[in-house]
């Protein structure tokens, strides 16, 4: 892995001592080669030679990043790089600029760290990944005018169609994307409609299976840089604050230090396209790994091209909410809505005492994953001391908790929906139970329409109590054998709907005393000279009255 330093970084503001970063880079890192590159920043395109193809990574550590992204990912194509595999860090505006020269060094070494972890995860783009885009808002010159503008290009999420849950009926990323650039295809797909996405990663974290990929900022990568950025090896800048900042918004950082900042140095961003991608799992997941608190800096709700504000409104008071049932303070978790750098400027300026302990390799699932958050919240409570008889409900709750009716019939096609497993439908000799487990439980409802008796609902709760258990037994019901080979039949209440829905008819019983496999054969029992017509008719009817019982067994 090669990380590119600008020069000019030891002389600006407070300067940094880049023989410190590098003695400190190469004490960690031994794969790591560092190169001195001389500025300006803004010409910091020119660095990038055919050379560079052969590293597993690119860093470039510059005095400031404003404005020169496209030029990067121009020649970086130009050149056959990948351009969302590189990482560009703004040391000047976070570091030199903002803190004196012993806190910048350090702290420009860590954000490096972070920046390294981040591109050990990184996964190479591909043409999927790739949207071309007219550059309307750059200037031109008077002969330009009468060409096309330069073209620029946006990273946009990929999926990965064998851990999609599309097929089964899921609709999560459809729903969370604000743009509606996810239909689901004839053949039962979800597809990516290019020209509609804005890349804001909305779906990328919303998915409960991790099936989106998106260079640059997929899961495993913020995982990467978050888990560095709170590692405990380097104990002089504490307590930590995680600042998510949305994309569009990150020049109003740019800005701050040179309105006379004085802010904590223990505020480390982390850019995200936007800041509708963080969900309340990385606010609280970031508290559980050691910060002291976080922040989502967003755009405001005025220019937000992802038309995302109210979401992340939602999504950081639910967080603050969950802190305040736990006994903690909401205060560790922060919104801010500002373009204005002195006010963003005095929101930053405090950062509380100290954190959690952090835990390190922790046992569960991906960090940042929508399956991660009942552990999360589990372990803020072991840490408060908080009892588990604490719940509430909220509109931006990333967990829920199934209620069942009377009338269910066993079928199973909410388990055949439900895309986290949280729904399960076991079979044995005692018959037929269907389970419910809170902490795999997402919230998404998809599982409710799939239910054919309309008995099923789901609540955005979060129930620490159930969230400390196992499997709960919503249904139990009996399963008759099969005459001919002994296997099961159908759940009892599933047979008894039967007998009420058809009557007499004399497919009744074929029905409820052979199985499916075994039915094909006895069906010409019912129909004289073995003539099936009015048999399948009958099937085709039991189909359609009892809709969920194939999608119950194929679950």
């Amino acid at each position: 892995m090669i990380v590119l330093l600008c020069e000019e970084l030891e002389r600006l503001g407070h300067g940094l001592d880049l023989a410190a970063v590098e003695e400190a880079l190469a004490a960690e890192h031994a794969e790591v080669e560092i190169r001195r590159q001389a500025g300006p920043c803004e010409k910091a395109a020119a660095w990038l030679d055919p050379g560079l193809k052969a590293a597993g990574g690119l860093i470039l550590g510059l005095c400031s990043i404003d404005g020169g992204r496209h030029e990067l990912h121009a020649r970086a194509r130009r050149l056959g790089l990948d351009p969302f595999g590189i990482e560009v860090l703004d040391l000047g505006t976070f570091c030199a600029l903002a803190h004196p020269r012993p806190q910048a060094t350090t702290k420009a070494g860590l954000l490096l760290k972070a920046a390294l972890a981040k591109a050990r995860a990184h996964q190479k783009s591909g043409p999927e990944n790739t949207k071309p885009v007219l550059s309307w808002d750059q200037q031109v010159s008077r002969r330009a005018l009468l060409t096309l503008p330069p073209l620029r290009y946006e990273a946009v999420p990929s999926i990965r169609q064998d851990a999609c849950a599309a097929e089964e009926g899921c609709r999560v990323c459809a729903k969370a994307c604000p743009r509606a650039a996810l239909t689901p295809s004839d053949d039962g797909r979800m597809v990516l409609k290019k020209a509609s996405c804005t890349g804001c990663g909305a779906c990328v974290s919303a998915c409960p299976r991790g099936a989106f990929d998106f260079p640059g900022a997929s899961l495993p990568e913020i995982e990467a840089q978050v888990a560095a950025l709170l590692n405990g090896s380097t104990r002089d800048l504490r307590p930590r604050g995680i600042l998510f900042t949305c994309r569009q918004n990150a020049a109003t950082l740019e800005r701050f230090p040179r309105a006379g900042d004085t802010s904590a140095a223990e505020w480390f961003p982390v850019e995200v396209p936007c800041a509708g991608m963080v969900t309340p799992t990385w606010l609280l997941q970031c508290l559980d790994l050691g910060a002291a608190a976080v922040a989502v800096l967003t755009c405001g709700r005025e220019t937000c091209r992802f038309g995302q504000p109210e979401v992340v409104r939602g999504r950081v008071e639910y967080a603050q909410q969950a802190l305040s049932m736990l006994g903690a303070s909401p205060e560790g978790v922060r919104l801010l809505e500002t373009a204005d750098p002195t006010e963003l400027a005095g929101a930053l300026a405090f950062v509380p005492a100290s954190g959690s302990e952090r835990r390190d390799g922790p046992s569960r699932p991906a960090l940042f994953s929508p399956l991660g958050t009942a552990q999360t919240l589990l372990d803020l409570a072991g840490g408060q001391g908080a009892g588990l008889d604490r719940s509430f409900i909220h509109p931006h709750s990333p967990l829920g908790v199934v209620e069942l009716r009377d009338g269910c019939t066993g079928c199973g096609a909410c388990v055949h929906a439900c895309p986290t497993g949280a729904l399960a439908l076991g079979r044995g000799q005692e018959g037929l139970a269907l389970t419910f487990e809170a902490r795999r439980c997402v919230g998404c409802g998809e599982c409710a329409p799939a239910c054919p008796e309309g008995v099923l609902r789901v609540e955005k709760t979060t129930d620490l109590a159930r969230l400390s258990r196992g499997k709960l037994t919503l249904y139990r019901d009996h399963e008759p054998r099969c005459l001919a080979c002994g296997g099961p039949i159908a759940p009892q209440k599933m047979l008894e709907k039967i007998r009420t829905l058809l009557g007499d008819d004399r497919a009744v019983g074929v029905i409820t005393q052979y199985c499916l496999t075994c039915r094909g054969g006895h069906g010409a029992l019912l129909c004289g000279r073995g003539d099936l017509r009015d048999w399948k008719g009958t099937t085709e009817m039991r189909r359609g009255n009892t809709g969920g019982q194939s999608r119950g067994e194929r679950g």
